[in-house]
């Protein structure tokens, strides 16, 4: 593989492999941003399952220290009387069964709540949260149900939450931002996922549209490879309809060019007045019906190509004999003497109407040059039929008898034409694999040499 090749084969990005990298990437983001925000929460809620599980445990270390004789009921009584209860942000209430309020901290009292027993939750095992008085608390059940029947009563403790709430709020919000920009920045990379994946699909557009519009012949090769056979498909067509272009422009140009010489020959025969009028309308219906096979030819020539022709074995008698008829009227001011070398059965594997283009150019072209006379020899070389075409009239020169079989090439520049005769049966001829070229008549003009395989 040559370093160019290599190079492009290495620069391409397959289409799939955009679309898998960038969908990977995307959920690969929301994976890790989701992470960290669960993460956070989870640390969180911890820390606060964590806070309010070691305030319900306190009475039990109390008691474990109490048990095993490192504490004193005077020593506790002395640690909790200089402790300053104004200083702390837990109140307490203590409730009867049937959540009667017995007692209330001071705190609890400044809320000025009646029976604010009857607004905790009897069942309750659980923190709850309560709006009392307007203030945001947690209430939680400390006494058990376990305890001393002479002691059925139940301690409520309340901490103010307001700055918890506060923070809960702040996370809310915090929590909701961090989304939306996870959500806008995903939407960001999907669409750039979308343009970069999809931007081969708008440059095939954008190829197509100049292609449309003739700034462009071809689409490029540099496609990824999703791509490749679809843009070989499109090349292999826009191939195929500029050669059909072409074959339509050519054959309107060969049907004006053998049409041209038909209308001259009718219009030889309207100024012959040796014809009567029945001879004249029958020679006038021959040329018309020529010229209405000359269309067929060439419509059915540009639609399938020449190699869509039917190929058989084709008179050559016939068409000689209808073109030389036509060419005498059309210079009936030259004295033409025409010489036959083949046999009058001969045959030649053309189709009729390519056979009739090729003799009608070719002769239409003898006549023109010629002094007095044109040679029409055919010649067995074993695999292939030699057919020439001879005039004694000025030649081609050597540095023209190549170019001579190219569109719009004359060597003569003197005389009227458009070149596209002999260009028409260099085509005709290679579309049989034969071959044509033009070399020194024996009658001193010029000779076309037809070469034609017989199968």
């Amino acid at each position: 593989m040559k370093l160019g090749q290599f190079a492009l084969c290495r620069c391409r990005t397959r289409l799939r492999t955009r679309v898998l990298a960038t969908s990977i990437g995307i959920i690969l983001l929301f994976s890790i941003a989701l992470a960290a925000l669960i993460n956070k929460l989870y640390q969180q809620n911890s820390m606060a399952t964590y806070s309010r599980d070691l305030v319900s445990q306190i009475p039990m270390v109390m008691a474990q220290l109490s048990r095993d004789g490192l504490i004193r009921a005077d020593q506790l009584t002395a640690w909790i009387q200089s402790l300053d209860p104004s200083s702390s942000d837990y109140m307490s209430v203590l409730c009867t069964p049937e959540n009667h309020t017995l007692w209330t901290s001071r705190d609890v009292k400044a809320l000025k709540v009646d029976d604010i027993c009857t607004l905790f939750p009897s069942q309750a095992t659980t923190p709850q949260y309560l709006s009392i008085a307007g203030v945001n608390v947690v209430a939680q059940r400390l006494s058990s149900d376990k305890q001393p029947s002479d002691s059925p009563n139940h301690l409520y403790v309340l901490r103010n939450v307001g700055q918890e709430k506060q923070h809960l709020t702040n996370l809310e919000t915090e929590t909701w931002f961090y989304i939306s920009l996870l959500f806008f920045s995903a939407s960001a990379l999907v669409v750039a996922a979308c343009h970069w994946s999809f931007s081969p699909l708008r440059r095939l557009a954008k190829e197509l549209i100049a292609i449309t519009e003739s700034r462009q012949q071809t689409l490029d090769s540099d496609y990824p490879d999703e791509l490749q056979d679809l843009t070989q498909a499109l090349n292999q067509m826009i191939t195929q309809r500029e050669k059909q272009k072409v074959r339509y422009r050519h054959a309107m140009d060969d049907l004006a060019h053998s049409l041209k010489t038909r209308l001259a020959a009718t219009n030889a025969l309207l100024d012959d007045n040796s014809l009567n009028r029945e001879q004249l309308n029958k020679r006038i219906l021959e040329q018309v019906s020529q010229m209405d096979d000359m269309v067929q030819y060439q419509l059915k020539r540009a639609l399938v190509g020449q190699r869509g022709l039917k190929r058989d074995d084709s008179s050559l008698t016939i068409p000689v004999d209808s073109l030389t008829g036509m060419l005498d009227k059309a210079y009936r001011d030259k004295p033409v003497t025409v010489i036959r070398s083949f046999a009058e059965d001969a045959t030649l594997p053309l189709h009729r109407s390519d056979l009739m283009e090729l003799l009608g150019n070719l002769l239409e072209n003898a006549y023109r040059f010629c002094l007095e006379q044109v040679l029409i020899r055919l010649e067995d070389k074993g695999d292939a039929w030699q057919l020439s075409i001879e005039d004694d009239g000025p030649g081609v020169p050597e540095c023209y008898r190549e170019s001579i079989f190219q569109r719009g090439v004359r060597a003569d520049q003197l005389n009227p034409g458009t070149g596209i005769g002999l260009a028409v049966c260099d085509e005709i001829i290679a579309s049989y694999d034969g071959s044509i070229q033009v070399t020194q008549s024996s009658l001193q003009g010029a000779a076309f040499v037809l070469t034609l395989p017989k199968r």
